[in-house]
């Protein structure tokens, strides 16, 4: 598991309960995004077939990661469009 603050874990606590406040809910979702998804990381892992598997795993952490920041980005109404990440 990544690196977690006691700060992150209160507001992860905090969404899954429902009582997060703005800071918390802003915190959890960078720790999701940047920690847990690693997002900004390289997911090429070398090493024959167990450095394949280890990037593949990433590389599907680092999609979630930027389809929640595409997510984040877009407008209800043109859904349908593609998103470009800044």
């Amino acid at each position: 598991m990544p690196r977690i603050e006691d700060a992150d874990i209160f507001a992860l606590q905090a969404i899954a309960k429902g009582t997060a406040s703005s800071a918390q809910q802003q915190r959890a979702y960078d720790y999701v995004v940047r920690a847990l998804c690693e997002t900004d990381r390289m997911t090429f892992w070398p090493g024959g077939e167990d450095g394949r598997r280890a990037t593949d795993f990433a590389e599907g952490k680092r999609w979630v990661g930027l389809q929640l920041r595409r997510i984040e980005k877009m407008r209800p109404d043109h859904r349908s469009q593609t998103t470009e990440i800044a």
